[in-house]
């Protein structure tokens, strides 16, 4: 299932992921998984209670890296931290894919020649590879625990997921 990727992970999708438990996806998916200095500080923020703290701690295969030139970050100033050191990380190391769900970072990203997965994407190509019966609950529970997500959107992924029927207008 490893298909050789790598990939930079922001804030948000782990802590998606890790609300609905999907954490392994990013093992299964990537042979390397990246997380910006700035993301894990943002992760760990949440202290001993916070979603996705465990999930960083018990998940040695998680490459934690320092971006090498901090002013490069200055230059996305329209970006949060985490967002921006996603961005400027995978550029540095040669990493072709990004998991980011805010939209001016997943624009920022493709400008600047970067394959972008969201949440819901990478839920969707679990389901499709047959790695997850459903992802409706998936999104419930994410909605449950505060996660904003568009309506069209989930109508859109839940639709190409099968999940529910295409309404001819």
């Amino acid at each position: 299932m490893n298909e050789g990727d790598r990939i930079a992970v922001n804030t948000s999708p782990w802590i998606a992921l890790s609300i609905c438990g999907q954490i392994n996806l990013l093992q299964k998916f990537f042979r390397e998984v990246y997380i910006p200095i700035a993301v894990k500080e943002e992760i760990l923020a949440g202290g001993k209670l916070g979603i996705g703290v465990k999930e960083l701690k018990t998940s040695p295969w998680i490459k934690i890296e320092r971006v090498s030139d901090p002013h490069k970050v200055k230059l996305l100033y329209e970006l949060e931290q985490g967002e921006a050191e996603v961005i400027v990380l995978a550029k540095e190391r040669g990493i072709n894919k990004v998991l980011i769900d805010e939209k001016i970072a997943r624009l920022q990203a493709k400008v600047l020649g970067l394959e972008v997965l969201g949440t819901l994407g990478l839920l969707l190509r679990a389901k499709k590879e047959g790695l997850l019966p459903a992802i409706r609950p998936l999104i419930q529970k994410m909605r449950d625990e505060g996660i904003w997500i568009k309506e069209d959107l989930i109508k859109g992924i839940l639709i190409e997921a099968g999940e529910i029927p295409s309404t001819h207008v």
